[in-house]
């Protein structure tokens, strides 16, 4: 009885957001994620509805076999909605149908014994189901492709989090924050429900039914969570643009246009190149402005972001805002020497420098000249 209500609750919900999310129109790119996320509630929303109408009516047995598979599609959709949010030029193509091919085996597994034999034997092995070999190989599908996909998040997050240190703001990294947060919230379902499926197989009722409430509260709160998070956080979705990774990112799982170091810029005039950068730096100060992006400065520089970022990382053996932080100091190093400047206040230097928090730049001073900013002008005032 709980457990109809709560997943008529759930149904309902995932129901409406499904909708929502598969027919609301938004920007190219997000409407790839938008629809990867509507297909994952729509998916989780068939395969839970059994709770609620098995106490109506039956449903055909080969029907009831295609749902309860639908598990097998949840990792899957959820790890291509991880790349959609992570890259900008992510684009569903003809190979991610290969993530099918665990829903498609496990089909072809239960053919011999199930789909194509009479109705009554249909009957006989569904009500021993947990019984059958089947059973095992398809709960351990279920354990192993769930297991490789969560390692492909967590692989594919690390690796996105280090594009971000070297090249981007630490504002980009709220986007890798509450993805890691999902990730981290999958894998406590999936350790849940692992624990279910032992459950179902040791046959103890109280202990299937316990199972199955706890689980689907669970699955209710991630999705509300999830979805919440969503539409009242869209800024927290920042994607980075492949074209602008460079070949030593080719780690990176989705990286469609790889980015060779053989470029003309990269090989030819490279020293023109860093002397027009570190001019362009020290006449227009670009780096004043605490929003600035590499896409800002290649722009500045009419270069493509992907060969600033090579002649940044590669040549200067920098990452960019390592880079930049060191003009930020140098010219509030300037001006904590400067003796009519006595007067202004380090919170003042801070923002006039092109640092947007008081931390970064205690930070950046400190690793560049070895003591903090306080400590500095009194050495100099001394």
């Amino acid at each position: 009885m709980i457990l109809g209500k709560i997943t008529l609750v759930v149904f309902f919900i995932a129901l409406v957001l499904a909708f929502f999310f598969l027919t609301v129109k938004s920007k190219k790119h997000n409407k790839v994620r938008n629809r990867l996320m509507g297909f994952f509630l729509l998916s989780v929303l068939l395969h839970i509805s059994v709770f609620y109408y098995s106490r109506y009516f039956v449903m055909p047995l080969f029907l009831e076999q295609i749902r309860d598979q639908l598990v097998l599609l949840f990792p899957p959709l959820l790890y291509l909605y991880l790349l959609s949010s992570l890259y900008l030029d992510f684009k569903l193509v003809k190979k991610h149908l290969a993530h099918l091919i665990p829903f498609i085996l496990v089909l072809f597994l239960f053919v011999p014994r199930f789909f194509v034999v009479p109705e009554t034997d249909k009957i006989a092995f569904y009500q021993s189901f947990h019984s059958h070999m089947e059973a095992k190989i398809y709960a351990a599908v279920v354990i192993i492709s769930t297991t490789i996909y969560l390692l492909l998040m967590i692989r594919e997050l690390e690796n996105y989090k280090r594009v971000l240190d070297r090249d981007y703001s630490p504002k980009r990294s709220q986007n890798y924050k509450w993805l890691k947060q999902v990730t981290i919230l999958l894998t406590l379902l999936f350790v849940f429900s692992f624990l279910r499926t032992l459950a179902n197989f040791s046959g103890h009722m109280d202990s299937i039914d316990l199972a199955r409430i706890v689980h689907t509260l669970l699955l209710l709160i991630f999705i509300i969570w999830l979805v919440l998070k969503h539409l009242y956080s869209p800024e927290i979705s920042n994607p980075l643009d492949t074209k602008h990774l460079l070949d030593n990112d080719s780690n990176l799982i989705y990286y469609p246009n790889p980015i060779h170091g053989n470029t003309v810029k990269a090989n030819n005039g490279i020293e023109s190149e860093i002397v027009r950068l570190k001019q362009h730096l020290e006449k227009h100060k670009p780096f004043l402005s605490p929003s600035l992006t590499m896409k800002d400065l290649a722009d500045d520089l009419q270069m493509q972001p992907h060969e600033l970022s090579l002649l940044i990382n590669r040549h200067l053996g920098k990452h960019f805002f390592d880079f930049i932080n060191e003009y930020r100091i140098k010219m509030a190093i300037t001006i904590l020497e400067n003796p009519e400047r006595r007067s202004t206040h380090i919170s003042e230097i801070i923002y006039e420098v092109g640092f947007n928090s008081k931390s970064s730049f205690n930070t950046a001073f400190k690793k560049i000249t070895g003591t903090t900013p306080t400590d500095y002008r009194k050495s100099k005032i001394n």
